[in-house]
């Protein structure tokens, strides 16, 4: 029998959140050598930053998000996806009171390598 992960939604929110900060709440689904995956609860504005060394996905589930990739800006909405190359920096704002999002990095990243490019 093949391996797998199942992680019910509803489970996973009523668990206490891996990391809590201003506007942004992230539970992680899967960490290992390859990927990262979590689920992110954001509110207002996340600040503009980069990741070196993962490329950065996003899909979300329920809201709507503002996204700057590099001087670019576009609305990601329930159900789109989007992908960002390692080393652009990018931005989200909520467009709704609470939007929920799947975050991947691929390949797996180290958080505390995140380059801040303006304060949160």
């Amino acid at each position: 029998m093949q391996n797998f992960l199942l992680v019910e939604y509803e489970t996973l929110l009523d668990k206490k959140p891996d990391i809590e900060g201003k506007n942004v709440r992230v539970w992680t689904i899967r960490q290992d050598e390859t990927i990262r995956i979590n689920l992110v609860e954001m509110s207002g504005e996340l600040s503009l930053h980069k990741h070196p060394d993962a490329d950065h996905s996003l899909m979300v589930l329920d809201g709507a998000v503002r996204v700057q990739v590099a001087e670019c800006f576009l609305i990601v909405k329930k159900g789109d996806f989007i992908s960002i190359p390692a080393n652009v920096p990018h931005k989200y704002w909520s467009l709704t009171d609470r939007a929920m999002l799947v975050s991947m990095d691929a390949p797996y990243y180290d958080p505390a390598k995140t380059i801040s490019l303006e304060s949160s």
